[in-house]
């Protein structure tokens, strides 16, 4: 089987709600196995902006229609092929994004592990866990301007969200929740000592 930087090749996907700590989580996942870190938000975002400005939307608009049935896919759709290309020079990857949508899709969920395992890798999800009061607690923190609306809304924003979702495959949970009982560090470092293990 082929090898990135560190065991089995992997594609390791992790996804939750805004706010739930993906990029903190993807970001101790990649330093811990020394897989390569690709973010959604860091690959697109200037894209994403440019793009919503030109149709004449806000740059931080993550709800409209405009952004959601035209730039979204983009995003995405640049993201993976990212995550492709590392895959077939043998590099893994930690690939950090909502994927609301695509997790609860069985059909998206199972083309990307088909295509892992062409590769010879394997698949990998991890779902960041969090409740709205902590959620919402680092949305204020971080204090970016996409989150404007959510914070502005947030009843309203909670109420288009399911904050129970799950995969539909199978998925490492990391308790992200302001009261969790064990650290994120020690949650993400303990499943990526297991990852490599099985390595």
């Amino acid at each position: 089987m082929a090898t990135g930087s560190a065991g089995v090749l992997t594609l390791a996907l992790v996804g939750g709600f805004a706010g739930s700590g993906k990029s903190e989580t993807g970001k101790l996942l990649a330093a811990s196995t020394g897989w390569a870190m690709l973010d959604k938000d860091t690959l697109t975002r200037p894209l994403t902006e440019a793009l919503l400005v030109s149709s004449g939307s806000d740059p931080d608009d993550r709800h409209s229609a405009e952004y959601v049935e035209r730039i979204r896919p983009l995003e995405y759709a640049c993201l993976m092929k990212a995550a492709w290309e590392n895959l077939e020079c043998g590099v893994s990857v930690v690939l950090v994004a909502p994927f609301i949508k695509e997790a609860g899709e069985a059909a998206w969920m199972s083309r990307v592990m088909r295509r892992c395992s062409r590769l010879g890798g394997r698949f990998e999800t991890f779902w960041v866990n969090s409740d709205a009061d902590s959620m919402r607690e680092r949305l204020t923190m971080r204090n970016a301007s996409r989150d404007t609306w959510k914070l502005a809304h947030w009843s309203e924003y909670l109420s288009t969200i399911d904050v129970g979702l799950r995969p539909v495959t199978g998925h490492h949970l990391i308790d992200n929740r302001i009261d969790a009982v064990r650290p994120l560090a020690e949650q993400v470092e303990s499943a990526a000592r297991n990852l490599l293990v099985c390595s």
